[in-house]
């Protein structure tokens, strides 16, 4: 009570040079928690705070420090589920300067987070510890390259409530950057150097052995951009990427890979109503098709040789404006490729026509259209189509928007193929009598032709809502499948078009997923807060065999009572979650807390 009594300073300033600002929340709890059926009670300080100030100058130095204590239902989705404590801060040195500077750091204890599941609304729920540490600066010279070097650390290790496994990561990566101007050319390099080590549970694939996987790499880039006659330019990029890895399951593989590309462009306008386009790439690795996030995020999927692998690829475009809204495009490209000592060699020959509504059509539709004819040198390959198509209308009273669109993409891995996918989204909105307002949406995403037989994805989404005065309440449901990948941040989609070679056996993961839930909430009285919502996921995996099953149930509450500075608080969670064989019995954790807070501003 002393505390909930004590005066607010406005701000403190020592000497003439710190000048510093300190506010916040203080208060008292008593917490309680039934972890699978066994109950623990106590109470303790909690609160937050925000530090923020400057030194001499605040271009000079300046400085934030934000430490928190103690449950806190804004963790994540999954609420005040464990006793939590951190800070976070950075400091910057010499902004405007030529040689600005700065250190953030970061350091949370048994936080509360997700896993993460591709196209998920709800992921599965863990907590853990992690750390991170990064410090850059940079030298900013007049008629000299700039230079930009950052170093960042980080490790961390979580569990996944249900599964006794542990995930662990080291994270190290040093990023170097430059730019300079001359002669009229943009010139820009980079180099990025990163280790990676994890220990990563196979909690979805039921294999009890964990990954251990040690990764490395080094990224230089370097590109150059100039003006062309003829309102045009040219570009020229070279990139190498070396990738190191050794890794551990039920057996031990070592390996190491390289890629070199280079890529050339050159666009100009010879006629008010003529573009001319041209770009050539060389590849020399399959290794530079796979995305960075799979590749430098502790992926298990590259165990096997890439094998001998070079690719040639020159493009040339020309669109001509023949109306306003009407395109008309013309496509050649040549590519010559040498992977496992063949020879694939293809021209592509196409033509389009795009038609582009900007205007209202009967007075809803705005849309843009495209229609192409591709054929090679063994004959004609069919006609491709992408669409995107806008509806927009007040309806009595609804106000209607609708989106669909459809895109094709010529792939050029392993020689030319196509790709496709689509996707939707409906929303309306109407006011329903004094003060009552309702909403509901739906959308999805669906792949179309794959490269890969089984290799396809889909996700959908409902939601609605509905508002008087200061209540309200919503819902949604979704599911979502496709294929994945472990990496330390949870599943990361595989993307379609890598060919089967790149993966091991077992490596990739079929995933599905359901969940639905609501939350309903509102202030009462003015001055009385309370929220409640209640969520379920449920969802498989099956790699390539043992199909593993995934549920999770939460309640979350909310209630808050401001009374002037003075709150109220009072939070409760329960967890249900089962990650596991059929049969596997599921974990249960409930959490709650009640007690009393002050807004101070310290200083």
């Amino acid at each position: 009570m002393i505390l909930m009594a004590l005066p607010a300073v406005a701000q403190l300033e020592v000497g003439d040079d710190w000048k510093m600002s300190l506010s916040g929340n203080a208060g008292y709890d008593y917490l309680g928690n039934i972890d699978n059926g066994v109950s623990g009670h106590s109470t303790g300080f909690s609160g937050n705070a925000d530090l923020h100030g400057s030194f001499y100058n605040p271009n000079f130095l300046n400085f934030n420090v934000q430490p928190y204590y103690g449950r806190t239902q804004s963790n994540s989705i999954f609420g005040a589920l464990t006793n939590s404590s951190g800070v976070n801060g950075n400091v910057n040195l010499f902004n405007g300067s030529h040689f600005p500077g700065s250190v953030s750091f970061a350091k949370n204890i048994n936080s509360s987070g997700e896993y993460g599941m591709p196209e998920s609304t709800i992921g599965l729920a863990q907590h853990g510890d992690n750390q991170g540490l990064a410090i850059s600066w940079s030298a900013l010279l007049p008629n000299l390259p700039s230079l930009t070097a950052t170093y960042a650390i980080s490790d961390g290790s979580s569990s996944v409530f249900g599964a006794t496994e542990k995930d662990t990561q080291k994270d190290r990566t040093l990023t170097l950057v430059s730019a300079y101007v001359i002669a009229g050319f943009r010139l820009n390099g980079e180099f990025v150097h990163h280790n990676l080590d994890a220990n990563l549970s196979q909690l979805l694939d039921g294999l009890p052995e964990p990954v251990e996987s040690k990764t490395s790499g080094n990224n230089y880039e370097f590109s150059a951009q100039h003006a062309f006659p003829m309102s045009g330019s040219f570009n020229f990029a070279w990139s190498r990427s070396s990738y190191d890895y050794d890794y551990q399951d039920s057996y031990i593989t070592h390996g190491t890979g390289a890629t070199d590309q280079l890529n050339g462009g050159l666009n100009f306008r010879p006629a008010r109503k003529l573009s001319l386009a041209f770009n050539t790439t060389y590849t020399d690795s399959l290794l530079g098709s796979i995305p960075s996030p799979i590749l430098n995020e502790g992926a298990t999927i590259i165990t096997t040789s890439l094998g001998s692998y070079h690719s040639w690829l020159s493009s040339g475009n020309a669109f001509y404006q023949l109306l306003s809204n009407l395109t008309l495009q013309g496509t050649v490209n040549h590519q010559r490729q040498e992977f496992l000592g063949k020879v694939y060699s293809s021209t592509q020959y196409g033509g389009g026509i795009n038609y582009n509504l900007n205007r209202p059509f009967l007075g809803s539709f705005t849309f843009s259209l495209a229609t192409f004819d591709t054929a090679t040198q063994d004959g004609n390959q069919g006609m491709g189509f992408i669409g995107n198509v806008n509806f927009s209308r007040r309806i009595d009273g609804w106000e209607v928007n609708a989106n669909t669109s459809y895109s094709q993409n010529v792939q050029t891995l392993i020689l030319v193929y196509t790709t496709s996918s689509y996707g939707w989204v409906a929303n309306a909105r109407r006011r329903l009598g004094n003060q009552f307002n309702f909403s509901a949406g739906y959308g999805g995403t669906h792949s179309g032709l794959t490269s890969i037989a089984g290799s396809s994805s889909s996700s959908e989404r409902v939601s609605s809502a509905l508002s008087w005065r200061s209540y309200s309440a919503n819902g949604f449901y979704s599911k979502a499948d496709g294929t994945a990948a472990f990496t330390t941040t949870g599943l990361v989609n595989i993307p379609t078009g890598l060919p089967p070679s790149l993966f091991a056996p077992g490596s990739v993961m079929v995933y599905n997923s359901h969940a639905y839930g609501f939350n309903l909430g509102g202030v009462f009285m003015r001055r009385l807060t309370v929220s409640a919502g209640y969520a379920n996921s449920r969802g498989s995996s099956v790699d390539p065999l043992v199909t593993t099953i995934t549920t999770t149930e939460l309640y979350n509450g909310i209630l808050q009572y401001r009374l002037r500075k003075i709150y109220i608080n009072g939070g409760f969670t329960h967890l249900r979650q089962l990650v596991g064989a059929a049969g596997t019995l599921p974990v249960s954790v409930t959490s709650y807390h009640i007690g009393v807070s002050r807004w101070f501003n310290f200083f």
